[in-house]
C-alpha cells in the first residue's frame, strides 16, 4: 500500500481529510501536544495542532488498483496538489523487514502508537517521559548539565573560560571547575551562563 503526500489550500487540513476519506482514501496526519499559559485560569492549558500544517499522507486503500484515480484525489474540496516528480505523483519510500515492506508512514504510525506519542508530545508530562526536564530546577539542571561535563563560560567575569561540571547545587546551580591564574578554582555558575563544548566526534 503506497502512501503519497498532498498538499491542502490553506487552513483546509480538516476539510480535506474529511473529503478524502468520504472518498475512500486512507489518510494519515501526525499530531503534537503542546501546552500553553492561560492567565485568566493561571495553569498551563493542553492543546493540539498538526505537524505539518497544510499537508497529510493520502494512500488508495480500498480503491488500490493498477491505475490510481489521482483526478479523483485532486477533485476532492481542499485539495491543492499532490506532490511528485516532474508532474508525476511520487511515493513515499518504502523498506524491508523480513517478507514485509514498510512504508515511511507506517514506520512513523509505529513509533507513535510505541511512544504513546510521547515523541512528538511538548507538554511537561512529555518532556518528563523523555528525559529532557527533571521534577525539580535541581533535576533539570542535572539532565542538561551532568557532572563531568566539559563545558565554556559565555557571560560575565570568566567569559571564555573552559571547565568541568563537578556539582549541581541544591539551588539548581552549577558548580564549574576552571583553571585561574595556573590553579583549578571552582566557580559558582547559573545554567545559563555556560554551554556544553562539542565533542570532536560531535564537531564531525
Amino acid at each position: 500500500m503506497a502512501w503519497y503526500v498532498v498538499r491542502t489550500n490553506i487552513k483546509c487540513e480538516d476539510k480535506a481529510e474529511e473529503n478524502l476519506r468520504r472518498a475512500g482514501f486512507g489518510t494519515y496526519a501526525p499530531w503534537q501536544r503542546f501546552e500553553k499559559w492561560n492567565r485568566r485560569k493561571n495553569k498551563a492549558i493542553i492543546h493540539e495542532r498538526r505537524m505539518v500544517p497544510r499537508y497529510l499522507f493520502v494512500n488508495t486503500g480500498a480503491l488500490c488498483t493498477d491505475e490510481v484515480p489521482w483526478g479523483v484525489i485532486r477533485s476532492c474540496d481542499g485539495v491543492e496538489c499532490i506532490l511528485g516528480v516532474n508532474g508525476r505523483p511520487a511515493p513515499l519510500s518504502t523498506h524491508k523487514a523480513g517478507a514485509r515492506s514498510f512504508s515511511e508512514v507506517e514506520k512513523l504510525q509505529a513509533i507513535m502508537e510505541a511512544e504513546a506519542q510521547h515523541l512528538f508530545d511538548e507538554t511537561t508530562a512529555g518532556k518528563l517521559y523523555r528525559r529532557e526536564i527533571g521534577k525539580t530546577k535541581k533535576e533539570t539542571t542535572k539532565i542538561k548539565f551532568p557532572v563531568g561535563l566539559k563545558v565554556k563560560i559565555n557571560d560575565g567575569p570568566f567569559a571564555t573560560f573552559a571547565g568541568e561540571i563537578t556539582n549541581v547545587t541544591g539551588r539548581g546551580m552549577l558548580t564549574v571547575m576552571t583553571s585561574l591564574f595556573g590553579r583549578l578554582t571552582p566557580v559558582e555558575m547559573e545554567p545559563g551562563k555556560v554551554e556544553a563544548i562539542a565533542s570532536e566526534r560531535d564537531a564531525a
